[in-house]
């Protein structure tokens, strides 16, 4: 699991990059430099994100979404605050899974946004990687 350190201030419009720690030793085939996920073998990973929003400030909308570089996002949720709060008390939780290691996206980092018009706290913030595959192409046995 990666992980934040602690609570995480979020200024109101501004997309905003969560800077993440490895929580407990992961994988060798995954490792963190410059708060991002970096995946040093190629693989099928299945990527669980979970950002638990202050759920008093019930004001705009709640983002999250994982930066693959100039990819697309593996996930990517934009919420109403109330929402968020009556269906899960602020959290945002979100699953997927892809490719990923040297040769293609090969990174992956959250980033949170919100409009309230007041800064808002992220309590945490954790994306949870899980070999799926690895490494990709399966290696195949001699018969």
């Amino acid at each position: 699991m990666f992980r934040t350190l602690g609570p995480r201030r979020v200024p109101s419009r501004e997309l905003t990059p969560i800077t993440l720690v490895e929580g407990r030793p992961a994988s060798d085939a995954l490792l963190v430099r410059e708060g991002a996920v970096m995946f040093v073998v190629p693989g099928w990973y299945e990527v669980l994100l979970a950002v638990d929003w202050e759920p008093e400030n019930r004001q705009g909308v709640r983002f999250a979404h994982t930066r693959i570089g100039e990819s697309q996002p593996l996930h990517s949720e934009a919420i109403a605050a109330g929402v968020l709060a009556d269906i899960s008390g602020g959290r945002q939780l979100l699953r997927g899974n892809g490719l990923f290691g040297p040769g293609g996206p090969d990174a992956i980092s959250l980033e949170v946004w919100q409009n309230s018009g007041q800064p808002v706290v992220v309590r945490a913030a954790s994306l949870t990687v899980r070999e799926l595959c690895v490494p990709w192409p399966p290696r195949m046995e001699a018969a």
